[in-house]
């Protein structure tokens, strides 16, 4: 059966290429309605991509150019490539209940879902769930392996929610008293059906007590750029003396966003210096040195003029995240709070497909720092306090709240 069917595919691609050239013609303009989106990746891609010298020659790739954007961009994308992928201009909303969840076992059969992160204009938020609440039951039913799937089918539920505790129990062996975690029940939060939410990646700002400012951000895009200014505004008014910059769920953005991102936040007397350098592919010829923007070209921005930068982390930070942290230590003391990142040093660059809505994110670039180090890649950056974000189950709370795990270190090396 197999010898056959590869017989089969194989003569499908002979009777597909032939249909270019058949009876002496050249049939591409016939074809160019159904292979366009994919020639037009392939030409952003033979001169823009990083790996441009990795990809196969035109005439290999006949047959592929009939596959929809994200199944060609997957099929010719180089292997090492981690972060190139095919979006939409148009604004598509997100289709689920909003929020995200991290299971645990509780008995041989029982589960519980704690909530780790609430969209703000999903129907979880509009419910009224919080990040750090517990989800015990729902419909009635415990969870298990069999029906964890009702947490995220998208169907309207009745869960059962709890919050965490600690008791103090009398240890069996030891006889002393020790503490213990529990979840505790609280009420029943009737959710309905998933509905669509664009996700908010806009930064999130607030000013706590000593001066500390807290800024929660997750897309270091270019496009971000005015909500950044308006940031640092309000950071500024708060006259704040240190800033916490919450970058656990940072995993997108691109060089303009995160030059302009780095501006704001250097001691005022690096604004114009060199700040990272980048190499593009060879054959774009692109100058290689990223200045930190001026005073004036931050136009609306404040330069917040720090000398000391806290960052937590998570295992899910990467790309430009990984990238600010490597490059502001050099300027700049960066204690960096939480978990080790993922390590990608490259950075995307957006290109818009002027014939329809699509948005060819592509590897474009490698960053590093201005004596052009990276030492992170694969590894990740590692942290100089290892905090985990879900433990103490009791610190797993809304974020910005001071008590909130990573926040709470934050808080506890800056006052000592």
């Amino acid at each position: 059966m197999k010898a056959k069917y590869s017989i089969i595919i194989l003569v499908s691609i002979i009777l597909l290429t032939s249909l270019f050239s058949s009876c002496g013609k050249d049939r591409w303009e016939e074809y160019y309605p159904f292979t366009r989106h994919s020639l037009w990746i392939d030409s952003v891609m033979r001169e823009n991509y990083l790996w441009n010298d990795e990809l196969q020659d035109e005439d290999e790739l006949t047959s592929s150019y009939f596959l929809n954007s994200a199944a060609f961009l997957s099929k010719v994308r180089y292997s090492d490539d981690k972060v190139s992928y095919i979006d939409t201009a148009c604004s598509q909303p997100i289709i689920s209940y909003g929020y995200q969840l991290a299971t645990t076992q509780v008995n041989d059969t029982a589960l519980m879902a704690v909530i780790t992160y609430i969209e703000p204009f999903s129907v979880a938020a509009t419910a009224g769930l919080q990040r750090g609440e517990w989800i015990m039951a729902v419909d009635d039913e415990i969870i298990t392996k069999k029906t964890q799937n009702w947490l995220t089918d998208g169907e309207a539920h009745k869960l059962m929610i709890g919050h965490s505790t600690t008791i103090v129990i009398n240890d069996e062996n030891s006889g002393e008293e020790v503490e213990q975690s529990i979840v505790i029940f609280d009420r029943v939060v009737n959710i309905p059906v998933a509905l669509g939410f664009f996700p908010n990646d806009l930064p999130i700002v607030s000013v706590l007590d000593n001066h500390v400012g807290y800024m929660l951000y997750n897309d270091i895009a270019e496009a971000n750029q005015q909500e950044v200014a308006s940031a640092t505004q309000s950071l500024s008014a708060g006259d704040i003396t240190n800033l916490v910059l919450d970058l656990r769920y940072a995993t997108t953005g691109d060089v303009k966003g995160l030059q302009y991102l780095a501006s704001i936040l250097v001691p005022s007397s690096a604004l114009g210096n060199q700040f990272a350098s980048v190499e593009y592919a060879e054959s774009r010829h692109m100058d290689t040195s990223l200045p930190f923007l001026t005073a004036n070209e931050l136009e609306k921005g404040v330069n917040l003029n720090l000398n000391k930068l806290y960052v937590l982390t998570s295992s899910a930070t990467a790309g430009p995240a990984e990238m600010l942290i490597n490059c502001l230590k050099e300027v700049m003391d960066v204690v960096v709070i939480g978990q080790q990142t993922q390590g990608i040093e490259v950075a995307c660059e957006s290109f818009i497909d002027p014939a329809n809505d699509q948005i060819l994110h592509l590897a474009a670039c490698h960053v590093s720092d201005v004596n052009k180090k990276v030492d992170y890649i694969d590894t990740g950056i590692e942290p100089d306090y290892i905090v985990n974000p879900l433990s103490p189950i009791e610190g797993i709370l809304p974020l910005g709240s001071p008590q909130e795990n990573l926040l709470a270190r934050a808080l506890e090396i800056i006052n000592n």
